[in-house]
């Protein structure tokens, strides 16, 4: 029952996400651009839509049940909430280390911190992501797209 909850309050914050991306107001020379300032905002929040309805439907097909198929009890809720709470402090820690780090930097040390809480133990696939996906957002962004971004 909770994970309906927690689904419905993510799908409905990832559609008032999108309403407010879509009144962010453009400059005149940009808004005719395929890609504006509101394009990435838009992005992330039909990813995290589509994410929540995908995981809601599989959730709802009884062989996606995974554990509880086969009568493994399910954990306790004090050890499902504890990645959570990690995921949060991490995200809010992004948010405070934007004032002091690079927005490149900050991104880094994000996925880092993600993986790690998510079990990924492999350094490769630590050092890799957390380099791999600030250097090519910088790229892409930046140099590619030739976009300004005030945080970075």
């Amino acid at each position: 029952m909770s994970f309906h909850w927690v689904a419905a309050a993510l799908l409905s914050f990832g559609i008032t996400y999108l309403v407010l991306a879509n009144q962010i107001i453009l400059d005149p020379w940009s808004a005719l651009d395929a890609v504006n300032s509101r394009t990435l905002p838009q992005i992330y929040g039909l990813m995290l839509c589509l994410a929540v309805l995908v995981l809601w439907m599989q959730r709802r097909h009884p062989t996606s049940q995974g554990d509880r198929a086969s009568g493994t009890p399910a954990a306790p809720p004090s050890l499902r909430l504890r990645p959570l709470l990690l995921l949060s402090t991490l995200i809010l820690g992004f948010i405070v280390a934007l004032n002091w780090l690079n927005l490149w930097v900050a991104v880094g040390g994000l996925v880092l911190g993600l993986l790690w809480v998510m079990q990924e133990r492999r350094w490769s696939i630590l050092i890799g992501a957390s380099l791999a996906l600030p250097i090519g957002g910088f790229l892409l962004v930046e140099r590619l797209l030739q976009m300004s971004l005030p945080i970075s």
